[in-house]
């Protein structure tokens, strides 16, 4: 029910649980769970809500589309000659929310319900999530934080990820290139898996698991104590007394368990240059004598993952063109 619709404000009654969705071309996009059960739009340069989408409500959803001539895909983002928008969205707290975007940085905070979020370029950061999330990104950094247990899925093809909840009760991670962080107990039906190209992974040790992994020249560690089963192509790595299975499958990304922090709140996004080494590490960049005889597997290996990135191979193709190099 259309409540207000003028010019750069608009206002929506949709329910307490109602539906929002948003399909947007360029700009960035803030947007927050509140009380009640209206829906808030505002441009905020001012500019006519209804030049730049088309509008379509029910009595229980509003949606918002940015007209694209070639359609809206996350290969083929069409921006055409329409400028951008910059919009600030409330929301009620337990929506369910599906944002399409194909330029411009994401920020969300307390969405409850259902959440589904698509970036073709662009950072998105959601703060206080406490609902089955579901997030497509192709280039641009992703942070999550939970306020409660959360299923969550992320596919990413560029890009860092961290993710930080209390439980998560279901986890499938696919990323292309790009660090993991995953700080979260690992708890619920599942099932728990992360698929890593050529990023490296990791894991924030809070409770007993145990990491299943098939990887190419990947390596398992862990700062906790642990036990290891390495057989060719296959390694696990048992935290603790074991439970939780965690799947990790990947081409020539690293997977290591460190200790919580004093402070869960200080969690810092791989690649931002704000983390500080583990204990130990070597802050040493000079080349190994090992690695600069092995240049020549590097190029080739670094081969297959481009083609790996531009969809010309399947993950299991690169994983036996990696292991046929390794082998030469």
């Amino acid at each position: 029910m259309t409540i207000k619709n003028d010019a750069a404000t608009a206002e929506y009654r949709i329910g307490e649980r109602g539906r929002f969705h948003l399909r947007h071309l360029s700009g960035s996009i803030t947007i927050r769970g509140v009380d009640g059960d209206t829906v808030r739009i505002v441009e905020e340069s001012g500019r006519a809500i209804a030049d730049g989408y088309q509008i379509e409500t029910t009595d229980d959803s509003v949606s918002l589309v940015a007209p694209t001539r070639i359609g809206f895909d996350l290969k083929n983002f069409g921006l055409g000659r329409r400028s951008s928008h910059d919009l600030d969205i409330e929301v009620p707290r337990g929506a369910e929310v599906s944002v399409e975007s194909a330029s411009g940085d994401i920020e969300g905070t307390n969405l409850h319900g259902p959440t589904r979020i698509r970036s073709a370029s662009g950072d998105i950061d959601l703060v206080g999530l406490a609902g089955p999330t579901d997030i497509d990104s192709v280039s641009g950094d992703v942070s999550l934080t939970a306020a409660g247990p959360i299923e969550l899925k992320v596919r990413s093809i560029s890009g860092d990820l961290i993710v930080r909840a209390p439980q998560l009760t279901r986890t499938e991670i696919g990323t292309t290139s790009g660090d993991i962080r995953l700080d979260a107990v690992l708890g619920g039906t599942g099932p728990f898996e992360i698929q890593s190209v050529s990023g490296d992974v990791t894991i924030v040790g809070r409770a007993d698991f145990q990491i299943e992994a098939r990887t190419v020249t990947g390596d398992l560690e862990s700062d906790l104590p642990h036990t290891t089963d390495n057989g060719r192509g296959r390694k696990r790595l048992i935290v603790g007394t074991g439970g939780t299975r965690l799947g990790f499958t990947s081409v020539s990304g690293d997977l290591r368990v460190v200790s919580p922090r004093d402070d869960p709140a200080a969690v810092t996004v791989p690649g931002s240059g704000s983390a500080k080494p583990a204990e130990g590490a070597s802050s040493s960049t000079a080349p190994r004598s090992d690695e600069s005889r092995s240049g020549g597997r590097e190029v080739a290996r670094m081969d297959v993952l481009r083609a790996l990135e531009r969809g010309d191979l399947s993950v299991d193709a690169a994983m036996r063109r990696i292991a046929q190099i390794e082998e030469a």
